[in-house]
């Protein structure tokens, strides 16, 4: 009975709106559909592909656009359903993209890095997440301190891949980072994030300071356009590579400054017999001073 009466008061979707795992199914083969629609293709021959493709999704599961925009309006005000029905989308769009062996190169050859090494990868929180424009659903954050194996002279990559799902609007991420020294100096670097694929940020090193902590956040930016179309950011395969500096031994440096020496010396052969002082340079013979004569 308990169970019936706790289902029984959780809120669910109106019926005139779509349902969440139809919706869900809706957006998973649009997403598909607007990927393979602007392959090859010029900006015009892209942009009527879509439109065809969209109406094609529609079709396929019985929607209308009214219905479908009037579902978007509801969800829109709804955020949380919307973002819930996102994660899930988020989810299975990545399963079906390793199922095919995606992989991109950057990123990869970062992916089996340890915590502890020269080259880390640091990233502690979820590899993947969702935006869309309406908060708090516009912004992914993060905070690392920094710990013993941080070391001055440090560079980061921020690494992380964005699939865009947009009716309208402009597509404008934002990913920052903020780096704490032990000065109580702050250096900033951003970078914005516009199309599909990687996107990479690079933290140089500070030779000078130690790291305290880093912040930084990835923000999904809504722009002048104010309408519940369809915006949404996937972002996979996040990455923060750590970089140590690559470091000289002082018996390095003091052999290379040996062996320069040596090199530049000029050596004269000594003949057999000759005494030593015979073989040093001649000085020039001093001129004798001669007396003024007075005229």
């Amino acid at each position: 009975m308990l169970t019936v009466l706790v289902l029984s008061c959780k809120p669910t979707v109106p019926d005139e709106y779509i349902q969440p795992d139809e919706m869900e199914d809706i957006l998973y083969d649009y997403y598909i559909t607007q990927a393979m629609a602007g392959q090859g293709l010029s900006y015009d021959k892209n942009s009527y592909n879509k439109n065809v493709y969209y109406y094609a999704v529609l079709k396929k599961h019985g929607v209308t656009e009214a219905e479908f925009d009037s579902s978007l309006v509801y969800y829109y005000s709804n955020a949380d359903r919307l973002y819930g029905i996102y994660v899930q989308l988020s989810e299975r769009i990545g399963n079906e993209a390793m199922s095919l062996g995606a992989s991109v190169g950057d990123i990869n050859k970062y992916s089996k890095l340890k915590a502890d090494g020269d080259t880390a990868d640091i990233w502690r929180e979820s590899p993947s997440a969702v935006l869309m424009p309406v908060a708090p659903y516009n912004r992914l954050s993060f905070e690392l301190k920094a710990d013993s194996t941080f070391k001055r002279g440090d560079s980061f990559l921020f690494n992380f891949m964005t699939d865009f799902l947009y009716q309208s609007g402009t597509k404008d991420g934002v990913a920052y980072i903020a780096v704490h020294y032990d000065n109580d100096s702050t250096a900033a670097y951003s970078c914005h994030v516009g199309v599909s694929g990687i996107s990479q940020l690079r933290v140089p090193g500070d030779r000078n300071h130690g790291i305290k902590s880093m912040k930084g956040f990835i923000y999904l930016n809504r722009g002048d356009d104010n309408s519940h179309t369809l915006k949404l950011m996937f972002i996979s395969q996040i990455q923060l590579v750590r970089f140590h500096p690559e470091e000289v031994s002082v018996a390095t440096v003091a052999t290379d400054s040996v062996r320069a020496s040596r090199d530049t010396m000029q050596v004269r052969a000594v003949p057999t017999g000759a005494k030593l002082a015979d073989t040093m340079p001649k000085r020039p013979a001093l001129l004798k001073a001669q007396p003024l004569r007075a005229r």
